[in-house]
């Protein structure tokens, strides 16, 4: 303590020094400047003085912590090549494939709060990221939707474009699963109907899509 208060003295010895230098040179300064550079010296006497007191009455000096730099985010074509490599080699899909319906899956996710290996599994029981694939029963696209009953709900005028197909799967998937409760219910509502009665066929349904989950999910590069 006695080192700390005998460094403190000779720091005011020295600021003191140095504004009698000043004082003397700023008779040749504007009046603008002269104002300028007393109210810097006063500021750093005070903050002298401040610490002085304090370690007179016995403070301590506390160093606050520098906050930790915040975690950047992957850029976006990064993350669709990871994702695209991901799901090529755990689903066994042409690499540039892959990776084109990852940014078409990555950003339907996103939009609608839904896990990208979720709306990938369905891709893939669907259609196998076929992209002009087409049902018997007019369903259409990678997401297979039928623009008769999902078109207007979605929003969408142009549900061949694989795009807007899978942005309109995910938004009707995730709409279902608002009304279900939860992601099993909607999955059989989104192959057999809400109302059906076709048990065994809704159950094996959400059995595939979450073995091609589970498939991606555990797959590591």
């Amino acid at each position: 303590m006695r080192e700390l208060k005998d460094h403190i003295r000779l720091r005011m010895t020295a600021v003191r020094a140095g504004c009698n230098g000043l004082r003397s040179r700023l008779q040749h300064v504007p009046l603008v400047f002269k104002l300028q550079g007393l109210a810097i010296l006063s500021a750093l006497v005070v903050a002298l003085a401040i610490v002085n007191v304090g370690v007179h009455q016995g403070y301590r000096v506390i160093a606050f912590a520098i906050p930790a730099a915040e975690q950047t985010k992957v850029p976006w074509d990064l993350e669709v090549a990871a994702f695209g490599a991901k799901v090529s080699q755990a689903f066994g899909v042409r690499r540039s494939t892959a990776t084109e319906f990852a940014g078409w899956i990555l950003e339907a996710s996103e939009r609608q709060n839904m896990e990208p290996e979720l709306i990938a599994s369905l891709v893939l029981t669907e259609s196998s990221f076929r992209k002009t694939v087409r049902s018997s029963v007019g369903a259409v696209g990678p997401a297979q939707i039928r623009p008769d009953y999902w078109g207007g709900f979605c929003g969408s005028s142009d549900l061949s474009d694989p795009a807007e197909n899978i942005y309109c799967g995910a938004q009707v998937l995730s709409h279902l699963q608002e009304r279900c409760g939860n992601v099993n219910c909607a999955l059989e509502a989104y192959n057999v109907g809400i109302h059906s009665n076709r048990d065994k066929a809704a159950r094996r349904y959400v059995a595939k899509v979450d073995h091609h989950r589970d498939q991606l999910r555990n797959f590591t590069l």
